[in-house]
């Protein structure tokens, strides 16, 4: 090769480096100030705070004192947030790549149908029943959560996504499992105090 290939090769090869390094840079930033505006909510507030969860596109509170489920994200530089009762919960899926491994649901209807209405939100696709062992590598973990409003909201909740497929053993999915055990002691504990 002659120095003219070598010259441009390592210039691409270094502003390749530079733009990863500056969106890795910026994503920091906006999960550190989404985080600190989190911060000053539960400070304003006062919300008890018994388990924290910051990921990137989202935040969640326990506040097992207010029996309260608090969601935030940052849009457009505004912190919005999710008040979710406890008694408000109704289904929990924990998913690898889309497919319903584990769930755990209350019995009865949502709300929304016992007073006429449909629901509406068809981001809960018929589960994909599978077992865990049934994948040897992983893209994406995430829980999805229905809660009994009015408008029967659903919420996707993705922990961890990768861009190239990994080995099942290597995804990080403790902060995905700790909360779907949360969330389902919530359901399970607000299913026998209705019974």
């Amino acid at each position: 090769m002659d120095s003219i290939t070598v010259m441009t090769f390592f210039s691409l090869a270094m502003f390749c480096f530079f733009f990863v390094y500056w969106m890795k840079k910026n994503d920091k930033k906006y999960r550190y100030q989404k985080t600190k505006m989190v911060d000053m909510f539960i400070t304003k507030r006062g919300i008890t705070v018994e388990k924290f969860f910051s990921g990137f596109h989202f935040d969640l509170v326990n506040d097992s004192k207010n029996k309260n489920i608090w969601f935030f994200i940052l849009q457009d530089n505004t912190l919005q947030y999710k008040q979710i009762p406890y008694e408000d919960l109704f289904h929990v899926s924990y998913k690898l790549d889309g497919h319903t491994i584990e769930s755990t649901s209350r019995s009865g209807q949502l709300k929304r149908v016992l007073i006429g209405g449909e629901v509406e939100n068809t981001s809960m696709p018929p589960a994909i029943w599978k077992k865990e062992d049934d994948f040897r590598v992983v893209k994406e973990v995430r829980l999805t959560v229905q809660i009994d409003d009015l408008q029967a909201t659903t919420l996707d909740l993705i922990f961890n996504t990768y861009h190239l497929p990994v080995e099942r053993k290597h995804i990080k999915d403790r902060d995905a499992r700790e909360w779907f055990d949360i969330f389902s002691y919530i359901i399970e504990s607000e299913e026998r105090k209705g019974a």
